[in-house]
């Protein structure tokens, strides 16, 4: 959105403070909306979430494209932020269904650099679509886009949660592994591997036959849990649960930190790149934005293989034991990156040194951060609370997304009033503090979770 902000200011005469609620308001919807969709895929299943939710992605898209003031553009940001929840939260739902522990790492790499890849090159398209033929163009191309991806979903996305009921209260053996293997874990197996304290050891997994998605898990929607009221209410109060383990805290606060300082970047890369030093056009600060997309492509290279590789690599050194913690050694080079290139972004803004430092060292290292720091921090707490999966990104997206918008409306002001580099630096504070507290957990993590309350026992549910 943010090469399209001069558009849209002219479009419907906006000022400087009121153009990025444009993205604020989408931001804090798609926050809160997590509360209906998490339930939703508990009862419906993923699929369904995902092409229901899809169609209103495309409903809405289409809104902004023909909306003719800004009210009904304003409104249409606000309704696509709920179209858009099941993108933050789902897919981690769907790797704890697929995947083991020792897979998880490169898994949400992926996952979270394909959603950053939509962040940082929507705005290269945006930029060159806009200039030449108009912002609702690109738009226009935005459902084009999102159709194309709902064929996708409705023909390849089978569904993944799988209710164990029919399992136990069946006599036959299960068909098929992508029906029973990486699934959800009922709540008996649950309760256990919180006992354990989540120690595993190391060996292959064993798999019960082979076999592909059956018919049934291509249906548009799978029957319902016979308790799904019950998850109603408890998905409802569940994160909130969970936002007082701290684990959870740990990783939803590194999600925070990395995610909204990609954010402070894309507030103010518009009024950076097209001021008098620089001159960029649209297009050009649309192109700037490889500079995230880099960072996030490095970051899916080596975040999640690493932090997978130094599990394993623990493991065998444990004697075959796995501990949740082994993961976060791999949080230091990314740290480091991290802090060296917010602030040479951050002084080459203020010096005016020459366009690409800011580009690789601020866009760049934002975006590595977002794909290694919070993807290591996620399926760290992943490790530890498979089943709350869905809790853990509602608790994420909720402190991402409110402080998000909170920053349309502090960053700009303080802009055009200190400049450039103090609500960089403020930011750093929240972006830093929470990765330090990398150190205590991994020293005393695994005492803390033999801490009755923070077990997370009770919440075990699917």
């Amino acid at each position: 959105m943010a090469p399209m902000f001069p558009l849209f200011a002219e479009t419907f005469h906006l000022s400087e403070e009121e153009v990025p609620l444009i993205t604020g308001v989408t931001v804090v919807v798609l926050g809160f909306s997590n509360f209906i969709a998490i339930p939703c895929s508990r009862i419906f299943g993923r699929r369904a979430v995902a092409l229901s939710f899809g169609i209103l992605f495309l409903v809405t898209s289409i809104w902004q494209a023909v909306a003719q003031n800004y009210a009904s553009f304003m409104a249409s940001r606000a309704v696509i932020g709920i179209a858009a929840a099941p993108s933050e939260t789902l897919m981690v739902q769907v790797i704890a269904d697929l995947w083991f522990i020792h897979e998880r790492g490169f898994w949400m790499g992926v996952y979270f650099t394909s959603m950053s890849f939509g962040a940082c090159i929507g705005p290269v398209i945006s930029g060159n679509i806009a200039e030449r033929h108009g912002w609702r163009s690109f738009f226009w191309l935005s459902a084009g886009l999102i159709a194309f991806n709902l064929i996708l979903i409705l023909f390849l996305f089978p569904e993944t949660k799988y209710n164990r009921e029919t399992l136990l209260n069946s006599s036959e053996s299960p068909a098929t592994p992508a029906s029973t293997t990486h699934t959800d874990d009922f709540k008996v197996e649950a309760e256990s591997q919180c006992v354990q304290q989540h120690v595993e050891t190391i060996g292959h997994a064993v798999l019960v036959g082979k076999g592909r998605p059956s018919r049934g898990q291509f249906w548009l929607f799978q029957k319902p849990h016979r308790h799904y009221k019950q998850f109603i209410i408890r998905d409802f109060v569940g994160p909130i649960r969970a936002a007082a383990l701290p684990i959870v805290l740990f990783a939803s606060l590194n999600l925070m930190g990395t995610a909204n300082l990609a954010l402070y970047w894309n507030i103010t890369e518009s009024p950076i790149l097209e001021s008098p030093r620089y001159g960029f056009t649209p297009a050009r600060v649309g192109l700037s934005n490889f500079g995230f997309a880099g960072g996030a492509f490095v970051g899916m290279l080596t975040a999640g293989p690493l932090s997978d590789w130094m599990v394993q690599r623990a493991t065998v050194r444990n004697n075959g034991v796995r501990e949740a913690e082994m993961r976060l050694p791999a949080l230091i080079p990314f740290a480091i990156t991290t802090v060296v290139g917010t602030v040479i972004g951050g002084i080459a803004v203020r010096e005016g040194w020459d366009w690409p430092l800011i580009v690789v060292m601020g866009f760049g290292s934002s975006g590595l951060a977002v794909c290694s720091i919070a993807v290591i921090a996620i399926a760290y707490a992943l490790d530890v609370y498979k089943p709350l999966s869905g809790e853990i990104m509602v608790v994420g997206t909720v402190f991402k997304n409110v402080t998000g918008f909170a920053m349309t409306y502090w960053v700009p002001p303080m802009v055009v009033n200190r400049g450039y580099i103090l609500p960089l630096m403020i930011w750093f504070v929240f972006t830093a503090g929470p990765f330090l507290l990398a150190i205590p957990l991994y020293i005393w993590g695994k005492k803390l979770r033999a801490i009755p309350a923070f077990r997370g026992r009770s919440m075990h549910w699917e």
